[in-house]
């Protein structure tokens, strides 16, 4: 049941749940209305019951029902008469269910009093010749608190041999304040029963009218609303096939016409993106049916893939002639300056050594020295882009090659800044690859960060392992960097150092890739960088 439920439309759980609290209401308040009434006739009986008592008992005379009373065993005397013909005519006067009698007060056995005047002719038929009557408890309670407190009294509904009943007791007194007999008027409850019937007939056909009423307005009302939100599927579905011309109709400015609105501007912007997309499958002379025509969202979407992929391809393709024409510039310049460089370089050393020189001489001479070094650097640098591919592949223990970079980096941190460096692991790293390019790599992007923190800081260096990467993480407290200076990263003569060149950074990249990694920076201006390492792991 509750899959069943749970599978039908938005439209059908709407009706069935709003149904549901519907007919609980209207059942609620149904009871609540029959509960009420109920108690009210109750209470309007008993009301008219004490009231026909004190009526009653205005008309008869305590007088001669005392002298009725005394003269009891005589059939023929007159009080009896006269008291007899009064009931007959009370009786008549008053509504049919509501019947009185006059009691004896002295009990009989098994809670029995005795009837000396009833105009009744069913009570008289049954109860005679004895007219003692056996009520019930809930009788005899009340006839005897009225008999006691000599006062009226009533009862709550009961049944008899004769039927159910509503009874009041008025206790008639005579001179000397003594209760000489009890006027017993009984109200007929059925009459309650019966108007409980109708009641509850009329509450019947009320809710059904009522329940027909509602569902009908409900049914109408929920059409008028859902009838958007079926146009909005309709429109995804048109969408999900390609359609991207289906505009939606937007009636008001309520949360569904405002979805509405949005759902118009969404397919713009798809319709847009793809003719872009067509565009840039006629400039890659890419073999597809055309995205118009095909009016299939998912064959466009493969297209997009297959368009992606070869502007991907295309870039891969730029950067290798890239690579080549530097390679090429690189080989060039060793062979064009790196000799001559050699022979200034020997000249300089052997001037060094000259003794004749002045001491702002030889520190020309030095500085030019140095400056050369630097030169041959950046030349072995362009170098290490022409090498050829074939290179001896190592198991590398990234936790000693780490360990030994930072014993080496330590002294010239402290010195250079008074920069810390600490290592963090907990597990055993291996990769494979040429161990002095590795080191390389390290070296560069570590040697980077020092210089990044020009007023002290700290470098933290952190080895783990995770879905067969080994991910080693270079953070540094420096100046950081901006989006703009990330994207440019990598790339050749791009440097934030002042005599940078950028090579250094771009071998690294390269060396990372042929090992099958990738180096992935994060990094925000004036909060430092951190330069991650990945490289597929080789198990032991």
């Amino acid at each position: 049941m509750r899959n069943y439920i749970r599978n039908l439309s938005v439209f059908n759980k709407t009706v069935l749940f709003s149904t549901l609290i519907v007919i609980i209401v209207g059942v609620g308040t149904a009871s609540v209305s029959y509960y009420l009434q109920n108690v009210t006739t109750k209470q309007l009986l008993t009301q008219n019951a004490l009231t026909t008592t004190k009526l009653w008992k205005e008309m008869l005379s305590p007088n001669e029902i005392t002298q009725f009373v005394k003269a009891e065993d005589l059939p023929s005397s007159l009080a009896r008469t006269r008291i007899e013909k009064q009931f007959e005519r009370i009786y008549k006067a008053s509504p049919e269910y509501l019947q009185g009698h006059l009691f004896t007060v002295e009990p009989y056995e098994n809670h029995g009093f005795k009837i000396v005047v009833t105009a009744n002719q069913k009570v008289r038929q049954q109860l005679t010749p004895s007219m003692i009557y056996y009520g019930e408890k809930e009788f005899y309670t009340h006839f005897m608190k009225a008999k006691t407190e000599k006062t009226e009294a009533v009862t709550d509904t009961y049944t008899d041999q004769f039927g159910t009943w509503i009874t009041a007791f008025s206790p008639i007194l005579n001179e000397k304040g003594e209760v000489i007999a009890m006027l017993v008027i009984d109200v007929d409850a059925s009459v309650m029963t019966t108007y409980q019937q109708r009641l509850f007939s009329l509450l019947f056909i009320a809710l059904v009218f009522l329940f027909t009423i509602i569902i009908f307005i409900q049914d109408w009302g929920l059409r008028v609303v859902m009838a958007p939100l079926k146009e909005l599927v309709e429109g995804i579905k048109s969408v999900s096939h390609g359609n991207f011309q289906v505009k939606l109709q937007q009636k008001d400015a309520s949360e569904i016409g405002q979805i509405s609105q949005q759902f118009n501007v969404m397919t713009q912007r798809l319709q847009h993106l793809f003719q872009q997309v067509a565009a840039t499958k006629e400039q890659l002379a890419v073999k597809q049916p055309s995205l118009e025509s095909s009016g299939d969202l998912e064959k466009a979407l493969d297209e997009l893939e297959i368009i992606m992929e070869r502007t991907k391809l295309q870039k891969e393709l730029q950067r290798a002639e890239k690579m080549n024409a530097i390679g090429q510039l690189a080989a060039s310049v060793a062979h064009e300056i790196r000799n001559p460089m050699t022979v200034v370089k020997g000249f300089l050393q052997l001037f060094q050594d000259n003794q004749k020189l002045t001491k702002a001489e030889i520190g020309y001479i030095h500085l030019m020295i140095s400056e050369m070094d630097r030169a041959e650097v950046i030349i072995n640098d362009y170098l290490s882009l022409a090498r050829p591919g074939v290179k001896e592949v190592d198991i590398i223990d990234c936790i000693l090659s780490v360990t030994s970079l930072v014993d080496l980096l330590s002294s010239y941190a402290l010195l250079t800044s008074n920069i810390e460096i600490e290592i963090q692991t907990n597990q055993l790293a291996y990769v494979r690859g040429n161990k002095n390019e590795f080191n390389q790599v390290l070296l560069n992007i570590m040697k980077n960060g020092i210089e990044a923190m020009q007023d002290g800081g700290k470098l933290s260096v952190s080895i783990n392992v995770k879905d067969n990467q080994v991910h080693i993480a270079i953070k540094d407290t420096g100046e950081g960097m901006t989006q703009q200076e990330l994207e440019r990263l990598g790339t050749a003569f791009y440097s934030l150092k002042e005599k940078g060149t950028g090579i250094g950074l771009m071998v690294s990249y390269q060396i990372v890739e042929e090992m099958r990694g990738k180096i992935t920076v994060e990094s925000e201006k004036g909060k430092g960088s951190t330069f991650i390492v990945s490289i597929p792991a080789y198990k032991t």
